[in-house]
């Protein structure tokens, strides 16, 4: 029988032609019925290939009147079909299985290479840390071999290349070299008796090599540091001579005559830090000075004019009887006739007043207590949610504890200047940058609300700042505190902080402006600044006492941490949590750090040792502090 579709000569018994499987049992007409319409079938794949061998198999051709299959033929043409359908359903789920499991391998190895690259990125981070550059970057470049899409590890690899190229390699013939001039130059210094030279490069010496000429190191420098100290006092640097003294105790105990020196240096700024503030205990203070040295500097005269404004400010009040008892104190120190009239005119008032309740002194700042807080002063910027703007704080350390005030309103980026008791910060309602001195008179040195970052130079007579220019970029400018001569630009650049040994530091980019970090430099000599680390987040904030270390914060990571940087580009990490961390500020004996975190929704103020134990919370600085990153903290003797 001829196949109706493909022409093929079927051979008899087949019902399905073996060429293009069209069922031609059904194509024959059946007495009493109308001829049916071929329904067409995939042959089985085996069927299909012994289509030539089929006709001998089976027998004669099959003819189109052919009769009716026998129930033999019909079980096998219904079992073949059934083994076709079995093997297409189980190709088709072993396909799927298969494909399943590929999903799932794919998926594991991806996991894998993912959990992988991160591990070598967090250890890149911790070789980054520890200025080992090379392996941060092989660590890296491994994470990214994994994971070429890994942000982190791209930004951490670009990083530690640019820490890599500004990160001075000395050799070791280098570094002896090296210490051997500063050897030389603070010997120099030394034999001429310029102690504070002296003291600067011996100290810079001892921490770049320390085992360099020990003996003779530490002896020049405690020397240095005890005759700096001495004539530091006799110049009326008060707190310039008690750092040095401190740091000459810390090599080896002072003797009598220059403990004596310290103590009494020490009584008499604890004494003064109270004038204004608190009249009560600044003469409490002032009397005990005078009865352990009455002939030390102008203890007698302040002691004397503290009683007299005290009592003019318990008469001005209308307290005629208490202005009565400090005016006789005032007088059994000296007979003084304008001030005998005015205490008979209050004596006079005081027999005829009522009795009545007495008022607070007004013109005396509020001050808290701050118990363990035993050195210098700090002075910070909170958060005044009524204003709208910052106001200035200062803590004043009477040796023991610490008295907390608010000195002025509408302030922020305070800075200390080293040597002396006058303070340089932004006014925000004056706009501008602004000069307190100890009596708590203030100067508007600049009158641009644009400037920032003001820093006061170690002798007082210039001060830094950053200002922008018209397209936005910021710039490091000096200045003379006298309003003498122009404001010299020194470098693009922001946030400048200047240190006791003279450096100028700042965060800034070079003229290209993808190199960015933190640029030290000495503004008195010829030299350019030089970049010490590779992020535009690197925020130096304050010097060490010693002057050859800077604490500064950076988000490099992606988290605010605090960091220690020596001038010759080594880096330590100090404080590295969950938690915000910045703002760091080294306190004048070098056993403290301050700084300002975020925890528990909180601001707060902390102290810590420079190893980062010992953690404690200082101020409560409230909920919110807007544009923390741009404040400062700022701690000097």
């Amino acid at each position: 029988m001829r196949c109706p579709e493909c022409g093929y000569e079927v051979p008899e018994p087949l019902l399905l032609c073996p060429r293009c499987g069209t069922n031609v049992e059904e194509t024959q007409p059946l007495r009493g019925r109308k001829p049916r319409r071929s329904t067409r079938v995939r042959s089985l794949p085996w069927i299909a290939a012994q289509e030539d061998t089929i006709p001998l198999i089976l027998g004669k051709e099959a003819e189109e009147t052919s009769p009716k299959p026998s129930p033999f033929w019909q079980r096998l043409r219904f079992i073949l079909a059934t083994v076709a359908a079995f093997l297409c359903v189980l190709t088709l789920a072993l396909g799927i299985a298969g494909y399943a499991g590929v999903r799932a391998g794919e998926r594991d190895r991806i996991e894998r290479r993912l959990a992988l690259a991160d591990e070598h990125y967090r250890r890149g981070l911790e070789r980054l840390d520890a200025g080992e550059y090379e392996l941060a970057i092989a660590e890296f470049e491994y994470a990214l071999q994994l994971v070429p899409e890994h942000p982190l590890a791209k930004q951490g690899l670009a990083e530690a290349r640019a820490r890599l190229a500004v990160r001075p390699t000395p050799t070791t013939q280098a570094t002896e070299e090296i210490a051997r001039t500063l050897f030389a130059q603070a010997k120099a210094a030394y034999d001429r008796q310029d102690w504070r030279e002296a003291a600067r490069l011996l100290a810079q010496l001892r921490a770049f090599q320390p085992d360099y000429e020990r003996e003779a190191v530490e002896d020049m420098l405690y020397n240095s540091l005890y005759n700096a100290g001495l004539e530091a006092l006799a110049s009326d640097s008060l707190e310039e001579g008690i750092f040095y003294l401190d740091q000459a105790g810390r090599i080896r105990p002072l003797d009598n005559g220059a403990l004596l020196q310290l103590e009494l240096a020490r009584r008499y700024l604890k004494a003064i830090s109270y004038w204004g503030v608190n009249w009560e205990i600044c003469i409490q203070q002032l009397e005990a000075l005078y009865a352990l040295a009455p002939n030390y500097r102008d203890v007698f005269q302040r002691l004397y004019n503290a009683r007299v404004t005290y009592g003019d400010l318990w008469a001005n009040q209308g307290e005629m009887c208490p202005a009565v008892a400090q005016y006789d104190q005032a007088l059994r120190l000296k007979n003084d006739p304008a001030l005998l009239q005015k205490r008979e005119e209050a004596a006079a008032m005081c027999a005829a007043a009522t009795p009545t309740p007495i008022a607070p002194i007004t013109g005396t700042l509020p001050s808290t207590m701050v118990p363990g807080f035993n050195s210098g002063r700090l002075a910070y910027a909170a958060y005044n949610p009524a204003t709208g703007l910052y106001d200035l704080y200062a803590i004043f350390s009477d040796g023991v504890n610490g008295y907390l005030m608010r000195i002025v309103e509408g302030a922020d980026q305070p800075s200390w200047q080293w040597g002396g008791q006058r303070l340089i910060y932004r006014d925000r309602l004056r706009g501008g940058i602004a000069l307190r001195e100890p009596s708590g008179s203030s100067t508007l040195l600049l009158a641009d609300a644009r400037a920032a970052w003001p820093t006061l130079s170690p002798d007082g007579s210039r001060y830094a700042y950053a200002l922008p220019d018209g397209a936005g970029v910021w710039h490091v400018y000096i200045a003379r505190t006298d309003g003498t001569g122009q404001p010299i630009v020194l470098a693009p650049g922001w946030a400048p902080v200047w240190g006791p040994s003279g450096w100028l530091a700042w965060t800034g980019c070079e003229a290209t402006g993808t190199a960015c970090g933190i640029f030290i430099d000495n503004p008195d000599d010829a030299q350019p600044p030089v970049r010490l680390t590779g992020s535009a987040s690197d925020i130096v904030s304050h010097w060490a006492p010693g002057g050859d270390l800077m604490l500064y914060m950076s988000n490099h990571t992606g988290n605010w941490d605090l960091y220690l940087l020596h001038i010759s580009g080594g880096v330590q990490v100090l404080l590295s949590t969950s938690a915000i961390e910045g703002l760091p500020a080294w306190s004048p004996n070098g056993a403290t750090i301050a700084f300002v975190s975020y925890r528990a929704d909180r601001w707060g103020l902390y102290l810590m040792q420079p190893n980062g134990e010992n953690q404690r919370l200082l101020v409560d600085l409230g909920e919110i502090m807007p544009n923390w990153e741009n404040q400062r903290l700022s701690w000097a003797p």
